[in-house]
């Protein structure tokens, strides 16, 4: 991914809250037919590994991970926007996209074990029904889920390379930010409330450093 200096994500653990926070990515492989790109839940294990290792699933009968070479890269994309040159207010400008996105790079492992393949869906389970009022647990349909295990295969993938970007206009001056943020949130979209919010918070982070 080409990142100006300026947008570079440096903090690792701001990487790894992207992705945990738009854990929903494309698994892009070789195969001999071309690139293929799958698009998956992910979950992250940080602690595991030199720079952690993603999990997931796909369906048996989706011939992806029959035909993916070793290595794999995984894209994980946030809330985006066109940025309109008059919303700057000052002449000289162009228009541009905001947006948030990280790629993390490994090689995969794929497993079938029915025992592991268990041992990865309780593990997604709980992962992506934390934030839930009253989490529903695996168990709850022990005997289904254990009958869908024939239909999927689970992959372990381990990082080697993780690179975030931000591309939120830190390169203009306070005033300019300031402008497009305005006009982020006069939007209807509520995807452009979400850049503007990410605009403010980038901001904020960047003064309380400086």
């Amino acid at each position: 991914m080409y990142i100006p200096r300026s947008f570079a994500m440096e903090d690792r653990a701001e990487i790894d809250q992207f992705m945990k926070e738009n854990s929903f990515g494309i698994l892009f492989s070789q195969t001999e037919d071309g690139p293929r790109g799958t698009h998956l839940p992910f979950f992250l294990a940080e602690d595991e590994g030199e720079q952690g290792v993603l999990y997931g699933h796909m369906a048996k009968a989706n011939p992806h991970w029959k035909e993916t070479a070793r290595d794999v890269l995984v894209v994980f994309s946030g809330p985006h926007h066109y940025i309109s040159p008059t919303w700057y207010q000052q002449p000289n400008n162009v228009p541009t996209w905001n947006y948030v996105a990280v790629h993390a790079y490994g090689e995969i492992e794929i497993f079938e074990e029915p025992a592991a393949l268990m041992e990865l869906l309780e593990r997604s389970v709980n992962f992506f029904e934390a934030g839930m009022p009253k989490p529903w647990k695996i168990e709850e349909s022990q005997e289904y889920a254990e009958r869908m295990l024939s239909g999927i295969v689970g992959f372990k993938i381990v990082l080697n390379k993780v690179e975030g970007k931000k591309k939120l206009n830190q390169n203009k001056p306070a005033q300019l930010q300031q402008h497009v943020i305005e006009a982020l949130r006069s939007q209807e979209q509520e995807e452009a409330h979400r850049v503007a919010a990410l605009m403010e918070r980038n901001a904020a982070d960047r003064t309380s450093e400086e």
